[in-house]
């Protein structure tokens, strides 16, 4: 019986699980040193990740006998990176997913080549945004151009976890994406649009083949035994909506922090502009998804705004004519899907005299399960489908109020079902070593699925989110005209 390690690479913290192939299922986490800061920095040293791996991997193993495990998948943040020379060793901080410090370069690299273009050197749309590599990397050149010339290799945080075990600099095309052509084509390189060597990003790989082995180093820190195989392995979204367990065009909402909201599809999607499309190696099947920059982060900035609790209110009706409550525009951190604009910022609309804080805060819960309906809505434009039903999983799962305000919004059933990434890293596993089977074939793992309830609060308000979203991002533009 086959038993695989898991190993999810996050911000803040590692998580491992063992999956065995008859369902059973252990986990356990270790915290990531100074992640707090680092975040807010926008940057952190790349071996704290492999401390908490360590740390995580001891925990694990005082529960299960780590010596049995037959394969291994490593997911992780991104797009985070992680600059490394020939032996492996960082030559700079990581520069973090939430560093936004490349506003100025994104906007020159857009002024030097329109998305389009980016787009077709990328192999699919990705943004050129702060927030992903091409800015990133134009930003090291102006700021710390020595770094670049120490660098052989330009990681994700997974990918040197990996390295950590297996002694080999491999990644995979999705993470590695804004590095490397997503369709490999030779001829198109985003780097060399930046003037850039090819040669540092790594050599990439489909997320379930396997790259190297346990190397004798890791498996002494570790124990795991040496030479168990480890996968390219993934992104730590993929990996969560991996662990769904979700059917032909089943759609998902992974609620957290911020919010991503997409579908699993064998439809071919159309080119877009909007949502990420990423292919599930050569199984004929895409995730076609929208991260949002909005979700429970921008509640807990409601809270504090507004002196609430906001996850503890007890209304469950809203009051007074709906045409009359405020509308909330949710870009507090900008958005990411679908307008991907770093710099537009949230408003509230149709504010009155007689508005309460407690409408002002019912607005914001409207408002951020309005905006992940945006995505859904850029979603089923891309692939032609409507999904017969949608898992709801994540923090934001668990609360009436925003469950009742997806019913609502969204109008067709909803269901809340348990996802773990970690559970997706150790599935990658199981699929590099049963490579026949698709993504979903997978062990019987216990899941759980329960319809959400559905109350409808209120009706006709689609129309004034959409009208205040262009409102918002038109004032955006005067705004950018003005600086300019």
């Amino acid at each position: 019986m086959g038993v695989y390690l898991g190993i999810d690479v996050g911000t803040s913290s590692v998580k491992v699980g063992l999956m065995t192939e008859n369902g059973g299922w252990t986990a356990r986490s270790a915290a990531v040193a100074g992640a707090s800061q680092g975040l807010l920095d926008g940057e952190m040293d790349p071996e704290v990740w492999w401390v908490a791996t360590r740390a995580a991997l001891a925990a694990l193993g005082e529960v299960v006998a780590l010596s049995t495990v037959s394969a291994i998948g490593v997911i992780g943040n991104t797009p985070t990176l992680v600059l490394v020379d020939h032996r492996g060793r960082p030559v700079y901080p990581a520069l973090l997913w939430s560093d936004t410090r490349a506003h100025r370069e994104a906007q020159e690299l857009l002024a030097e080549h329109t998305q389009a273009q980016w787009d077709d050197l990328y192999g699919g749309h990705i943004p050129v945004s702060a927030a992903y590599p091409s800015a990133k990397l134009r930003w090291l050149q102006r700021h710390e151009p020595g770094v670049l010339a120490r660098t052989a290799k330009i990681l994700q945080p997974k990918d040197f976890i990996n390295y950590r075990l297996t002694h080999v600099l491999a990644g995979d095309l999705w993470t590695s994406k804004g590095l490397v052509n997503l369709l490999s084509q030779p001829d198109r390189c985003p780097l060399s649009a930046l003037d850039l060597d090819s040669a540092l990003a790594p050599p990439c790989h489909r997320p379930i083949d396997i790259i190297g082995s346990v190397c004798p180093e890791a498996s002494q820190l570790t124990g795991l035994a040496a030479e168990v195989p480890v996968m390219a392995g993934w992104s730590d979204t993929l990996g969560a909506v991996l662990s769904l367990g979700l059917e032909e065009d089943d759609g998902f909402i992974l609620s957290g922090t911020s919010d991503s909201i997409g579908m699993m599809t064998r439809r071919t999607p159309d080119p877009t502009n909007t949502v990420l499309c990423a292919p599930v190696w050569d199984s004929g099947y895409h995730i076609v998804y929208g991260p949002t920059s909005s979700g429970l982060s921008t509640v807990h900035w409601a809270n504090q705004v507004l002196e609430l609790d906001l996850f503890h209110e007890t209304a469950t009706a809203v009051g007074g004519d709906p045409q009359d409550l405020p509308v909330f525009v949710p870009f507090i951190l900008g958005q990411r899907s679908p307008i991907w604009n770093d710099q537009v910022r949230g408003a509230w609309l149709n504010v009155g005299i007689h508005t309460t804080r407690h409408q002002l805060g019912d607005a914001v819960w409207e408002g951020v399960v309005a905006a992940e309906h945006a995505v859904y809505e850029a979603v089923q434009a891309t692939t032609g489908v409507d999904c017969p039903r949608i898992f709801v999983t994540g923090g934001g799962a668990q609360i009436k109020r925003m469950n009742e305000w997806r019913a609502t919004i969204f109008d067709r059933p909803l269901f809340d079902a348990a996802s773990d990434p970690v559970l997706g890293a150790a599935l990658l596993a199981y699929w590099g070593m049963h490579t026949t089977d698709g993504p979903t074939t997978r062990p019987a793992i216990r899941k759980e699925v329960h319809p959400l309830p559905t109350v409808r609060l209120t009706s006709g308000r689609s129309a004034q989110y959409r009208a205040a979203t262009h409102a918002v991002m038109a004032y955006g533009m005067a705004q950018d005209r003005e600086g300019s």
